[in-house]
């Protein structure tokens, strides 16, 4: 976990280059000096505070394993979104299928998978962010522009079953904004960089009285993509950054015991988004997998053509849509009222609306197959008339003109009390939560699948300009246009206490009841072809929903053998509410709610010895009952999808540990450890469901993410981040520097289920960063600093399709290349 600083502005020195550490450097005063001990000159430990227990409390009180994450080393890693903050957190990763703008988190092995509900809760100022449709991977994370101008992010690891809102099975991810200050002052920063980096960010705290104070705050970046687009159609670069966010924050000291809190969060994101590389293709015949006919000469031909004209490069990637897009627009308008009504007692009232908004048209695989080189074209078709602008497609996801992919309304309400009883021995709060999230009208895509197109003419979203022609004569491929809607509400009462027995021993217990509804509707249209000639849409009005409701909570016993040591142990009960998947085929349409049973004893220890510093670390066993997990498969009516089925029993084991050691007064070394021991227990054969549903072909091509015996996906094996910093005062008065370093190793995932694809594991990787920083440049309000990511120019792959058994070849996301660059900030 990570050293958490001061502000750096203010300090005098310069937070690290991102790791995994949640703990600190030595406390500095704000004169940029330590703070000192009665006997010497050695800084001591900074506290940090965190409010993983929705009130403000010392990190070591806690009894949640977690990492914090400062906003200096936000910064340092050049960190956009959601996939970069789990590369620096063991324990943490995430699924990016549609880009890393729309990963999702998974932590300790609980898994979102595509159109599932989330397994790790996201809050910023305490509400949960917005969700999206479940067509593509959208909402329910940490999207662009929500990570600047913080006070910290803290990972909760582990389920949350009773204080936060829903579905925390694998955890919570607290995004902490930085409130209205008393003094007036704030910064002007830019960044530069290789990518053509630019960014421009500035923050502004104004105090308008004693009892009203107002924040704003910009930020806006761009840098170019790292993904070479070899067939420069639409782009020739792919994973940019561009986007620009803003907030407004105002905090009112109404009286002396009523405060309000709003703040405004606006992000609006436009880039070329993402696309996969294709990189291998299958040995199968087409007796084997009757796909490999349409696919495999295309598969073969595409990876030759690579590697003979020079674009065999591990960024070298191929799209052909011409109008690539990902597009985000969030907004988050959040207001929380607290009334202290008596002396022990704290009304707290959180009230939210969200808006989430996305667009995005992608090539999902990568792959270009020209028309002729689907094996069974020669038969009963001339070649001749081939048309060279169509290409034969496996899954080509465009926005439509008229809908967008996402366009989804939310509303959160939230009361609490938070009290002291019993001569302050019993801490307790209690409160009821609300939420829904409703569509703004139909949204979705158009995909043309296993079908020869000439993609340009979908884009236009008219089926009468589709140039098409299906060598199966209308029998598994064709074009579809979805329109999806999903409402989502659920409501809970929620009660946690923590009983002092004395300074030693406490107990803490909490229960949450929780009710969710799910209604899900899609109009699909399918348009086939024979030849080339189009056929009547085969349109479909479908409807489906699910309800589930649980009780959660936590029982906890807490120890502590000294004033600066806590050994705890605690059982938790987690739940993920059943939901819908419009996606799939007719009567597979719906999964059930998933359980896990919670196990774990950790400690917190500080200590001031010789060498002063904290060690943390936590062992846990989960138990899940009807997990949720995904299958994919060909649908004779929607083509390329996947369904989500309750797989059965699954058990996570792992141990975790952090520690810190201030070596010198100004050199620190932190190190941070997970390992996970994962197994799907029991799992279901759900191939003939699909195939009643979706079709001979459809169960053929059935491949589920994980099968009985394998490990969960995304659940990496070992992860850990090492990380060491030294800072020391410079002659002269000239200020104060700060050197840093950090490696993160993030092992073995599993993408597919075992004997489905040769690369149903992703394999592990490693990344060092450094960073160098110059704070208070010759006694001026000026920081300069410097950062290289990924300094070692490690290639790795995020993402791995594991699509062999079903379309016949394999095709993977890539991780950012070496990067480097600096930041100027004027702070006043």
């Amino acid at each position: 976990m990570f050293p958490h600083y001061l502000s750096a502005a203010r300090a005098g020195t310069l937070a690290l280059s991102a790791g995994l550490l949640t703990y600190s450097l030595p406390v500095l005063s704000q004169n940029g000096q330590g703070a000192e001990t009665e006997n010497n000159n050695a800084p001591v430990l900074e506290e940090i505070i965190v409010t993983a227990q929705r009130k403000a409390q010392n990190l070591q009180d806690v009894a949640i394993s977690m990492t914090v994450l400062s906003q200096d080393q936000i910064a340092n890693a050049n960190m956009s979104n959601s996939a970069d903050i789990a590369t620096y957190t063991p324990g943490l990763s995430t699924n990016n299928r549609f880009g890393s703008e729309n990963a999702s988190f998974a932590i300790r092995g609980f898994t979102k998978e595509l159109r599932t509900t989330a397994s790790v809760g996201v809050y910023f100022a305490e509400v949960t962010a917005p969700r999206g449709q479940n067509v593509q991977t959208s909402g329910d994370g940490a999207g662009p522009g929500t990570l600047f101008d913080l006070s910290n992010i803290q990972v909760l690891k582990g389920p949350q079953g009773t204080l936060f809102g829903r579905n925390t099975t694998g955890g919570a991810v607290l995004m902490v904004p930085n409130k209205p200050e008393d003094t007036f002052g704030g910064y002007l920063e830019y960044s530069g960089g290789d990518f053509g980096l630019n960014q421009y960010q500035t923050v502004l705290n104004v105090p308008l009285s004693d009892s009203f104070k107002l924040r704003f705050g910009v930020d806006h970046k761009e840098k170019d993509g790292y993904l070479n687009n070899v067939t420069r159609i639409g782009t020739s670069e792919l994973n940019n950054v561009d986007y620009t966010a803003v907030r407004a924050s105002a905090l009112w000291d109404i009286n002396d015991t009523m405060q309000n809190y709003l703040v405004v969060n606006y992000a609006d994101s436009e880039t070329f988004g993402n696309t996969s590389r294709l990189f291998d293709c299958t040995d199968d015949t087409p007796l084997e997998n009757p796909l490999v006919a349409f696919t495999g000469l295309g598969c073969q031909q595409q990876l030759a053509d690579q590697a003979a004209n020079g674009n065999d490069g591990f960024y070298d990637v191929v799209s052909t849509v011409s109008k690539p897009i990902t597009a985000i627009e969030d907004l988050r308008i959040i207001n929380k009222f607290s009334w202290n009504f008596s002396e022990n007692y704290t009304l707290n009232a959180i009230m939210a609306i969200t808006e989430l908004y996305t667009e995005n048209s992608s090539d999902v695989f990568g792959t270009q197959f020209t028309e002729t080189q689907a094996a069974v074209l020669p038969f009963g078709f001339d070649i001749s008339v081939a048309d060279p602008n169509r290409e034969f497609s496996p899954g080509v996801s465009l926005t439509n003109p008229n809908r967008p992919v996402t366009d989804q309304q939310g509303r959160v309400a939230e009361l609490q009390i938070q009290g002291m009883a019993f001569e302050d021995k019993l801490d307790w709060q209690a409160g009821v939560y609300y939420e829904d999230s409703k569509p703004n009208g139909f949204s979705g895509n158009d995909s043309a699948i296993l079908i020869s197109c000439e993609i340009a003419t979908i884009e236009t979203g008219d089926p009468e300009q589709y140039n098409c022609f299906d060598p199966t004569g209308g029998q598994i491929g064709g074009v579809s246009n979805i329109r999806n809607k999903t409402e989502y509400e659920n409501k809970a009462i929620y009660s946690q206490g923590t009983y002092h027995f004395n300074q030693t021993w406490a107990l803490t217990t909490g229960l949450r009841y929780t009710w969710d509804d799910t209604e899900g509707e899609v109009l699909f249209a399918q348009h086939n072809f024979i030849g080339t000639i189009r056929q009547d849409p085969i349109v479909s009005d479908e409807q489906a929903s699910q309800s589930s409701e649980a009780p959660t909570g936590l029982i906890e016993l807490q120890y502590r053998p000294t004033e600066t040591s806590m050994v705890y142990a605690k059982y938790v009960r987690g739940y993920r509410q059943g939901s819908v998947n419009m996606a799939a085929d007719a009567g597979i349409q719906t999964h059930d709610e998933e359980t896990v049973d919670t196990y774990e004893i950790g400690a917190k220890t500080s200590f001031e010895w010789i060498i002063p510093g904290r060690f943390n670390f936590a062992l846990f066993h989960n138990e899940l009952t009807d997990m949720q997990l995904q299958g994919g498969y060909v649908s004779t009516a929607k083509g390329p999808t996947t369904a989500i089925f309750n797989a059965g029993k699954a058990e996570i084991r792992g141990a975790e540990f952090d520690a810190f050691f201030q070596l010198t007064e100004g050199l620190s070394l932190s190190l941070s450890y997970s390992r996970l021991l994962t197994e799907l227990l029991e799992a279901e054969n759900n191939q003939a469901a699909v195939e009643a549903a979706g079709g001979p072909v459809a169960g053929s091509t059935f491949a589920p993410s994980a099968v009985e015996g394998d490990t969960l996906p995304f659940a990496a094996d070992v992860s850990y981040t090492a990380n060491v910093n030294y800072i020391f005062d410079l002659p002269l008065n000239a200020g104060r520097l700060s050197l840093g370093a950090t490696h993160a190793y993030v092992g073995e995932q599993r993408m597919s289920a075992s004997g489905t694809t040769p690369f149903d594991i992703l394999p592990s990787f490693r990344i060092t960063n450094i960073n160098a920083s110059w704070m208070d440049i010759a006694g001026l309000p000026l920081d300069l600093s410097a950062f290289v990511t990924n300094i070692t120019d490690e290639e790795y792959a995020t993402y791995i399709s594991g699509t062999d058994s079903s379309l016949g070849f394999s095709s993977r996301q890539m991780g950012a290349p070496k990067m480097y660059g600096a930041r100027l900030r004027y702070h006043f």
